[in-house]
């Protein structure tokens, strides 16, 4: 099964890395759906001042829909995609520009993805690589 979640993970972010934001945004509830468990939960970074722990399809549409707004240009990159059984860890490069500011900003971001069943039930996203291998190697 860890083989198929790979395989899922690389199709589901090639799908949007060549969207735009909104795209993304169309594409958002459908998409969410397919991919994510109805009882998923969605764990922003820890060390964000704004953290937040998402629940279910309406909540991580909520999440992407918050952190698309603040920006006027958004798009990301998956450099890896690492097979850990019922989990997979992911690599991806943002960049993006402020809506406000204008400024043009980049960040790369750790996820871990647990999946049950065929979809992601529980995803956890960090900017600290180390962090977030030590989640991975947590038991679930």
């Amino acid at each position: 099964m860890s083989e198929e979640n790979v395989a899922f993970v690389r199709i589901l972010f090639e799908g949007g890395a060549d969207l735009d934001k909104q795209a993304l945004l169309d594409i958002l509830p459908e998409a969410v759906a397919q991919a994510f468990t109805d009882d998923a939960v969605w764990e922003e970074d820890p060390s964000r001042a704004d953290q937040q722990v998402w629940r279910g399809h309406d909540g991580i549409c909520a999440s992407w829909q918050r952190w698309l707004d603040q920006w006027d240009e958004y798009s990301f990159e998956v450099s890896e995609v690492e097979d850990h059984g019922d989990r997979v860890f992911v690599v991806s490069h943002e960049q993006a520009r402020g809506q406000s500011s204008g400024a043009n900003v980049s960040a790369t971001n750790h996820m871990v993805l647990t999946f049950r069943d065929g979809k992601i039930s529980h995803y956890q996203e960090f900017y600290d690589e180390q962090q977030a291998r030590a989640a991975l190697a947590a038991p679930t």
